[in-house]
Protein backbone atom coordinates (compact mmCIF):
# COMPACT_ATOMS: atom_id res chain seq x y z
CA UNK A 1 0.00 0.00 0.00
CA UNK A 2 1.02 3.32 -0.56
CA UNK A 3 2.16 5.29 2.55
CA UNK A 4 0.06 8.58 1.03
CA UNK A 5 -2.68 6.05 0.68
CA UNK A 6 -5.34 5.94 3.49
CA UNK A 7 -8.33 3.44 4.35
CA UNK A 8 -10.63 6.81 3.55
CA UNK A 9 -9.31 7.09 0.63
CA UNK A 10 -10.89 3.82 -0.68
CA UNK A 11 -14.11 3.86 -2.62
CA UNK A 12 -16.84 2.34 -0.68
CA UNK A 13 -18.26 -0.63 -2.89
CA UNK A 14 -21.51 -2.33 -2.24
CA UNK A 15 -23.27 -5.51 -3.81
CA UNK A 16 -26.73 -6.68 -4.06
CA UNK A 17 -28.71 -8.99 -6.01
CA UNK A 18 -31.97 -7.56 -7.18
CA UNK A 19 -34.83 -8.87 -8.83
CA UNK A 20 -36.36 -7.33 -11.99
CA UNK A 21 -38.62 -4.78 -10.68
CA UNK A 22 -36.54 -3.89 -7.96
CA UNK A 23 -34.01 -2.67 -10.38
CA UNK A 24 -36.79 -0.85 -12.89
CA UNK A 25 -37.25 1.09 -9.71
CA UNK A 26 -33.74 1.90 -9.26
CA UNK A 27 -33.86 3.38 -12.70
CA UNK A 28 -36.74 5.47 -11.37
CA UNK A 29 -34.97 6.54 -8.48
CA UNK A 30 -32.72 7.98 -10.51
CA UNK A 31 -34.60 9.58 -12.85
CA UNK A 32 -36.09 10.84 -10.08
CA UNK A 33 -33.80 11.94 -7.64
CA UNK A 34 -30.28 11.67 -8.37
CA UNK A 35 -28.26 14.19 -11.11
CA UNK A 36 -27.04 11.37 -13.49
CA UNK A 37 -23.70 12.32 -14.81
CA UNK A 38 -23.57 9.64 -17.37
CA UNK A 39 -24.62 6.37 -18.58
CA UNK A 40 -22.58 3.60 -20.27
CA UNK A 41 -24.92 0.46 -22.13
CA UNK A 42 -23.46 -2.70 -23.26
CA UNK A 43 -25.45 -4.82 -25.66
CA UNK A 44 -24.50 -7.96 -27.48
CA UNK A 45 -23.64 -5.38 -30.42
CA UNK A 46 -22.25 -2.34 -29.27
CA UNK A 47 -21.12 -0.13 -26.15
CA UNK A 48 -22.19 3.26 -26.04
CA UNK A 49 -22.93 6.31 -23.99
CA UNK A 50 -27.13 6.56 -23.39
CA UNK A 51 -29.72 8.62 -21.76
CA UNK A 52 -31.30 6.59 -18.72
CA UNK A 53 -34.13 6.18 -20.50
CA UNK A 54 -32.49 4.25 -23.19
CA UNK A 55 -30.52 2.22 -20.52
CA UNK A 56 -34.01 1.09 -18.70
CA UNK A 57 -35.62 0.00 -21.54
CA UNK A 58 -32.56 -2.31 -22.83
CA UNK A 59 -32.41 -3.70 -19.68
CA UNK A 60 -36.76 -4.09 -19.74
CA UNK A 61 -36.39 -6.27 -23.10
CA UNK A 62 -33.24 -8.09 -21.92
CA UNK A 63 -30.82 -6.63 -24.81
CA UNK A 64 -28.72 -5.06 -22.30
CA UNK A 65 -25.53 -7.19 -20.48
CA UNK A 66 -24.29 -4.35 -18.72
CA UNK A 67 -25.14 -0.84 -17.29
CA UNK A 68 -23.07 1.66 -15.81
CA UNK A 69 -24.53 4.94 -14.11
CA UNK A 70 -22.14 7.69 -13.13
CA UNK A 71 -24.47 9.87 -10.69
CA UNK A 72 -24.39 12.59 -8.18
CA UNK A 73 -26.71 11.64 -4.98
CA UNK A 74 -26.91 13.81 -1.50
CA UNK A 75 -23.67 15.54 -2.49
CA UNK A 76 -21.71 12.48 -2.88
CA UNK A 77 -20.77 11.04 -6.59
CA UNK A 78 -21.78 7.63 -7.03
CA UNK A 79 -21.47 4.84 -9.60
CA UNK A 80 -23.80 1.85 -9.55
CA UNK A 81 -23.12 -1.08 -12.57
CA UNK A 82 -25.99 -2.87 -13.24
CA UNK A 83 -25.46 -6.68 -14.43
CA UNK A 84 -28.75 -8.30 -15.34
CA UNK A 85 -28.86 -12.08 -14.85
CA UNK A 86 -31.80 -14.59 -14.58
CA UNK A 87 -33.48 -14.88 -11.96
CA UNK A 88 -31.73 -11.56 -10.38
CA UNK A 89 -29.56 -8.88 -11.19
CA UNK A 90 -25.94 -7.70 -9.68
CA UNK A 91 -25.68 -4.39 -8.46
CA UNK A 92 -22.55 -3.11 -7.75
CA UNK A 93 -22.40 0.48 -6.11
CA UNK A 94 -18.75 2.66 -5.27
CA UNK A 95 -19.01 5.57 -3.82
CA UNK A 96 -16.15 7.51 -5.93
CA UNK A 97 -13.54 10.33 -4.76
CA UNK A 98 -14.14 13.27 -5.68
Amino acid sequence: MNPDTTPDSFPEILQAEWDHNQVLALFADLAEGAEVEHVQLRTDSDDATVTLSVAKQAFDSGRARAVQVRYRFENELWSDTILPGDPTTKIIRSRLPE
